[in-house]
């Protein structure tokens, strides 16, 4: 018998704790937690029922447990456990107003630890903190009543047959009915299945091969020295940028940019990073592709050399979806590493590496994709102090309270910086006078009280601003004179696309390569953009523009 048995049973010896009214006691609780402090919706009675149904499935297994030392370690076990679950649900649905989905719990376990303390720090308020504290005392009150013993409504009378049949009864219902989605277990099981097996994007050796299956793929442009820019944002919306007619000027330098091309109408395919930038750099699209490979391959397959430069935490040790995509990137450089988890790193600290690929005369033609931090919550942490611009109150009808109007100014603040760092790379480029051009985009949207109360993106939550991106193109002189590219800033487009657009614009031919879904080319066709779980983007926007 182990340290944690010992202590366990001395806990319990002698006395009463009643696995029933300990179950209904955090579920009466976390279900008044819902009630009285969240938009209360009819889902949460299915998750009241469903947490009494679980309840059961898990006090059953008691009556054929004889040996009173296991019975007492399976209730230890499985009381810890559903105390766990409870809160997690509830303090999902009080931050979301929404029910946990599996993309959300997948997001949660890729998140690294920085992500986590923003996210406590953002999201947790009074309320929050006041039912966590609740439930732990529950929780320590039960275990630590001393010297009790394990007791449960004996079912015994009903006979062994008719408890196993209690038993899958409630297992068959949770299972076919609307009950499962409200099952957190069931949820977690399922979200790693759709992601390790469902999921074809997580098959590394599709993207492990160098070139893929672009074996035969060919460029028309055979020029040598070309420097060619993909950066990619963090959670910046079009809504809260000067560019795009917002009514701070959150845009001071690329606003003032030569030759910045501003296209209006790009949304991207989620309001997560991981599901937006995957179909953005492959060809893995809401149309389902049946080919895979990743632009990396494509890239390698004419002889460009490619580059990922990170301000974000590799995500390798928990062999994400973005790092098997990139697997064939040749040149792969991150700057913030479990070691920079502890301070602040601002999303400059690339100029450096991007400088040194300038500066390189190997003469080689070269694509660099740039990831930065962007706007990502916690906003404020996303910018020096010399760019706390922003501090008076924001023009918002949404926003009412002070800490709202701080939320919205850490954000510009962060989205006027993420506009100094942009126009930088584009500056840096401009210097050398060479074939080049710049592709910025977001890889989602963020809702910062715009469309309801509410900060952050969540593809369950789904408002529009969590899809509306930027989306700009610069070019070199020496690129427009040796490029036709199609130039329309009205053409509706997402980002589940970009794979083919940024092929156009690197002038790489390839069967697999689809000029009709290329932003830059005359060919480009128009096609439903689809968000929001089978959802047409343009109806939802017609109908909110019909409304106001």
């Amino acid at each position: 018998m182990n340290f944690l048995e010992k202590m366990w049973l001395s806990n319990v010896k002698n006395k009463e704790c009643s696995v029933e009214l300990c179950c209904i006691l955090v579920i009466g609780v976390s279900f008044l937690m819902e009630l009285f402090f969240c938009d209360f919706h009819i889902c949460r009675y299915l998750n009241l029922l469903e947490n009494i149904l679980f309840a059961i499935i898990l006090i059953i297994p008691f009556n054929f447990i004889k040996n009173k030392r296991y019975s007492n370690f399976y209730f230890a076990f499985t009381f810890f456990f559903f105390n766990l679950f409870l809160l997690i649900e509830t303090c999902y649905y009080y931050i979301f107003k929404v029910n946990l989905s599996p993309s959300a719990i997948y997001i949660f376990f890729e998140t690294n630890n920085v992500e986590v303390k923003e996210f406590l720090t953002f999201y947790i308020d009074s309320y929050l903190i006041g039912y966590v504290l609740l439930i732990l005392l529950i929780f320590l009150v039960i275990f630590s009543i001393g010297n009790k013993s394990v007791q449960y409504f004996n079912l015994e009378r009903f006979g062994s047959r008719k408890l196993v049949s209690v038993f899958l009864f409630i297992v068959i219902v949770l299972k076919v009915t609307p009950l499962k989605h409200q099952n957190l277990p069931f949820l977690i099981l399922k979200s790693f299945y759709s992601v390790y097996y469902e999921s074809e994007v997580t098959e590394l050796g599709v993207y492990k091969d160098e070139t893929g299956i672009f074996k035969s793929a060919k460029t028309n442009n055979f020029r040598k020295n070309k420097l060619f820019f993909v950066i990619i944002g963090e959670s910046t919306t079009s809504n809260n940028m000067s560019l795009y007619g917002y009514n701070r000027d959150t845009n001071p330098l690329l606003g003032k940019q030569e030759s910045l091309e501003v296209y209006k109408d790009v949304v991207s395919p989620h309001a997560g990073t991981t599901a937006s930038i995957t179909k953005a750099l492959s060809l893995d699209n809401y149309e389902g592709s049946s080919a895979k490979g990743s632009i990396m391959q494509l890239l390698n397959a004419v002889n460009y050399d490619s580059y990922w430069v990170s301000n974000q935490q590799p995500v390798g040790f928990a062999e994400t979806e973005i790092t098997k995509l990139i697997y064939a990137c040749k040149n792969k450089i991150y700057l913030n590493t479990e070691g920079t988890e502890e301070f602040n790193q601002y999303d400059e600290v690339i100029f450096k590496e991007i400088d040194e690929i300038i500066d390189d005369k190997s003469n080689r033609n070269k694509v660099v994709f740039v990831h930065l931090q962007g706007t990502h919550f916690y906003y404020e942490n996303k910018y020096p102090k010399t760019f706390n611009i922003f501090n008076d109150k924001p023009n918002s009808q949404i926003a009412k309270e002070e800490t709202e109007y701080k939320t919205i100014n850490a954000y510009d603040n962060a989205v006027r910086y993420n506009d100094f760092v942009v126009n930088s790379i584009i500056e840096k480029i401009k210097s050398i006078n060479t074939e080049s051009f710049v592709l910025y985009f977001s890889d989602h949207g963020e809702e910062v009280y715009h469309t309801i109360k509410f900060a952050g993106h969540n593809d369950d939550v789904g408002t529009l601003p969590m899809f509306q991106i930027p989306f700009l193109l610069w070019q070199s002189e020496v690129f427009k004179n040796n490029n036709n590219i199609n130039i329309d800033l009205e053409r509706p487009y997402m980002t589940d696309d970009l794979f083919h657009s940024i092929a156009d614009l690197c002038q790489i031919n390839d069967s697999i390569v689809n000029l009709e879904k290329s932003i830059f080319s005359a060919e480009f066709k128009n096609r439903k953009r689809i968000i929001l779980n089978n959802q047409d983007y343009d109806s939802i926007l017609s109908t909110k523009i019909n409304r106001n």
